[in-house]
């Protein structure tokens, strides 16, 4: 557990060069082209919170879930009224994870067989955020699209909440 701990820091207190490759990455790609629109320090502000986060929102805390649902329905709803197609949206995500993956093995922590486990632990944690993530983010955009009042009324947000709790809340 240490190990995924410190993977974690890194990634934390790298936040600030790890959000400017992001920005980097994500204003060259034909992929997320929506994201063009913003301006870098848009950019940067919306990635560097998550990584700075990130032992937050990785821990296994009791409400935790629910503050992701909500924190990613928001990024969700924000993303339509910005302009930023779903799945514009879903490919940031998947750079974002993919980066942070890239660096954490790049940094040359990983250098025994319980490493690579422990790694590969942190890699089923950090997967396992991202899809919680993506998917709260979709339920966030099409809301938008739909009625935004809608999502953030507790009829529609805790129904999709309650319905998808069986499988975000692992013992």
């Amino acid at each position: 557990m240490l190990l995924i701990n410190r993977f974690i820091r890194l990634i934390e207190d790298h936040a600030e060069s790890l959000s400017l490759q992001w920005v980097k990455i994500i204003r060259n790609n034909p992929l997320t082209a929506g994201y063009s629109a913003l301006s870098k320090e848009t950019l940067h502000d919306i990635v560097y919170s998550r990584f700075r986060r990130l032992g937050q929102w990785i821990g296994k805390q009791e409400g935790r879930d629910r503050d992701i649902a909500e924190q990613f329905c928001d990024i969700g709803v924000h993303a339509a009224q910005s302009g930023i197609k779903s799945s514009e949206m879903v490919y940031s995500f998947m750079l974002e994870r993919d980066l942070l993956w890239s660096y954490i093995l790049d940094e040359g922590i990983v250098t025994e067989g319980i490493d690579l486990n422990r790694a590969i632990e942190f890699s089923h944690q950090l997967n396992y955020f991202y899809e919680k993530a993506i998917y709260f983010a979709i339920v966030g955009h099409e809301g938008q699209l739909a009625s935004s009042t809608d999502l953030k009324g507790h009829s529609v947000f805790d129904k999709t909440f309650e319905g998808f709790k069986h499988w975000i809340v692992v013992q």
